[in-house]
């Protein structure tokens, strides 16, 4: 589900990180700037590991296409196709 919503989510992230950084530098935030300092590098490495984790919503549907499982091989690959020794022969 976050798949569709990914590019959003990661982009926000990354955004209020460098917003937590940027008024940190000021001197009226001063009071609370390890607040910010830790909230946007919270913020940035969140967004750092979900870009990871989350697959992109084209691959998903591409793997829901292609029918392969969550390991990523594909359905056919399950399949004893070949002699039962594992020696292919043409």
């Amino acid at each position: 589900m976050l798949s569709k919503w990914k590019v959003l989510v990661i982009t926000g992230l990354f955004v209020f990180g460098a917003l937590s950084f940027i008024l940190g530098l000021f001197p009226l935030f001063a009071d609370i700037f390890w607040i910010l300092w830790f909230a946007g590098c919270g913020a940035c490495i969140l967004a750092l590991i979900l870009t990871v984790i989350v697959p992109s919503p084209r691959s998903a549907e591409n793997r829901r296409a292609a029918g392969t499982s969550v390991s990523g091989h594909p359905a056919a690959c399950r399949t004893a196709t070949g002699p039962a020794d594992g020696i292919s022969r043409p």
